[in-house]
């Protein structure tokens, strides 16, 4: 195997994350991957992905990998929603339910770059986001900084890593006129 070369970007960096969406991976239909970048993504024709409306800076994406002679690592999407709903409850049990086969999450990050996790050009969707966990803690009183607060984290083992999307589409996707997402209005 050829070694790549880098060359660092001189621009600004800004951490964290504006955006989550989620479907299940078997909604998606096509994608279409040139240069390392989707440059198109077709849904079933019935569903599209669902924005998820976390706190202000409670998106972490986390992407850990080992190996030797193999390598693999985990994909994490954790996203922070305050105050304990019915409604929270319903989003969260959607995404429990969607475990079975798995899912796929689209994320803005703080450089306004759109990516897709659970989904790359060699597993297809065969390594899913496909583990959650939630957590919740009510604090003890009010004075509690950043608590009640519902944690949700989504998780996947893949040997790649997420995969951005093209200009064009982070385009379509920060000005929330992409035809494969539901937006919150």
């Amino acid at each position: 195997m050829a070694i790549a070369n880098y060359s660092k970007s001189c621009s600004q960096n800004t951490p964290g994350n504006v955006f989550l969406a989620f479907s299940e991976v078997d909604n998606i239909d096509t994608v279409t991957i040139s240069g390392g970048e989707i440059t198109a993504l077709t849904m079933d024709g019935v569903t599209k992905f669902h924005e998820f409306d976390s706190e202000l800076d409670g998106i972490k994406v986390m992407m850990e990998g080992t190996g030797g002679s193999n390598f693999f690592q985990t994909n994490k999407i954790e996203a922070k929603f305050a105050k304990l709903t019915k409604e929270l409850i319903t989003a969260k049990q959607s995404l429990v339910d969607a475990m079975v086969c798995g899912l796929a999450a689209i994320f803005i990050d703080g450089n306004g770059q759109a990516w897709l996790a659970g989904y790359n050009d060699t597993e297809k969707k065969r390594r899913p986001l496909n583990k959650i966990t939630a957590n919740f803690d009510s604090g003890n009183k009010p004075s509690d900084e950043g608590l009640a607060q519902y944690t949700i984290t989504c998780e996947g083992e893949s040997a790649l890593d997420v995969v951005p999307f093209d200009s064009t589409l982070t385009a379509a996707i920060v000005g929330e006129t992409s035809t494969f997402i539901e937006y919150n209005t």
